[in-house]
């Protein structure tokens, strides 16, 4: 059975740098305004994650057979659920299991905030990690999802279902499901929960990811990802331009602009002057180094790639209930720049 996973049903979930940024490093000696944002996700779990992405992908993310060939090492710990078969199908990797119930994994999108009419949402704990168990369709659909916030540029997400119907069986017990095939998940390739990733996994983009690249920046940081941010605009939408170190290209809504940029040169972080006033967080995105840097009015995520050269996102916020969101809007932006560099995805 070939299912869409649920982060491409309907409107995008858009899921989620750091929110209370807790460095101390203020550049020309200022201190950040009194009165920059601070985000507190939902109790739900239907918001942004608060967490710094600083973890590996514990799986592909990515779709296709190739993604799915580490199935034959969770034989073992699926047993006690009864698996009849395990498969790639077009949108995940999935197990029939018995009663003819299924359970599809996938890892594409960060973990980022429901903007959509959901039928539920509630928060949830599994080996460890938070996230949540949600439904978009009421019933009579029984279809189930959970996701969890593994700190990578990809969540791990977790489908329950009937395989003869999407109105077929119980939600209830497809909740469970899904609850229980995350948990071996993650307990098997994430970090957090005591796992491993999986070998197949490449963590960071090549040396010449962004010369490989096409059509340049506004490729780069695509329209499609700053629409995990909550900006929309259309194929197009991006508008090029350049900065003392390389191309730019800005995005423009009612909601918040942004901004992508990288260095033509390998300068490494220590190469990009930071923000005057600027509340700046050193750290790791994923494996790469990091710098987050947070303003009243913006926050700029900058990473380090193998080249040297420096990617950069920064979320602008121009509505009142974007300013919250600035630095969790930034980092899911970047988290599928960087994942669509590494599977070589424009």
């Amino acid at each position: 059975m070939s299912r869409w996973p649920a982060v491409f049903t309907g409107l995008l979930l858009l899921t989620g740098c750091s929110t209370t940024i807790t460095g101390s490093a203020f550049p020309q000696g200022n201190a950040p305004q009194a009165d920059t944002p601070a985000y507190k996700a939902p109790a739900d779990g239907s918001g942004f994650s608060t967490d710094p992405l600083d973890q590996p992908l514990p799986l592909r993310s990515e779709t296709g057979k190739a993604a799915c060939d580490w199935l034959p090492l969770v034989t073992e710990e699926m047993k006690p659920l009864g698996t009849v078969s395990s498969e790639a199908v077009l949108s995940g990797c999935q197990f029939v299991l018995p009663n003819n119930k299924g359970a599809q994994v996938h890892v594409f999108g960060p973990y980022n905030r429901i903007t959509q009419k959901t039928s539920s949402v509630e928060p949830v704990q599994i080996a460890g990690l938070k996230g949540r168990v949600y439904t978009f369709d009421p019933p009579p659909v029984t279809f189930c999802s959970v996701l969890l916030d593994v700190r990578a540029y990809g969540a791990l997400a977790v489908d329950g279902y009937d395989i003869a119907g999407d109105e077929v069986g119980d939600r209830a017990e497809h909740c469970e499901i899904a609850k229980k095939v995350a948990e071996v998940i993650a307990k098997k390739f994430v970090p957090l929960a005591g796992g491993k990733p999986w070998e197949g996994v490449v963590q960071e983009p090549p040396a010449d990811a962004l010369a490989k690249m096409p059509g340049g920046i506004c490729e780069i940081v695509k329209f499609t990802h700053v629409n995990y941010a909550g900006i929309s605009v259309p194929r197009g939408g991006g508008k090029e331009g350049t900065t003392p170190l390389g191309p730019s290209c800005s995005y423009e809504s009612k909601y918040a602009n942004a901004v992508g940029s990288y260095t033509t040169a390998g300068v490494g972080l220590a190469g990009v002057p930071e923000k005057p006033g600027a509340r700046v967080t050193p750290g790791k995105f994923g494996v790469l180094p990091s710098r987050t840097e947070q303003t009243a009015t913006s926050c700029t995520l900058s990473v380090e790639l193998q080249s040297k050269q420096v990617l950069t996102t920064e979320f602008i916020p121009v509505a009142k209930d974007a300013k919250d969101k600035a630095c969790e809007s930034v980092r899911v932006t970047m988290a599928v720049s960087v994942a669509s560099l590494i599977s070589g995805i424009s």
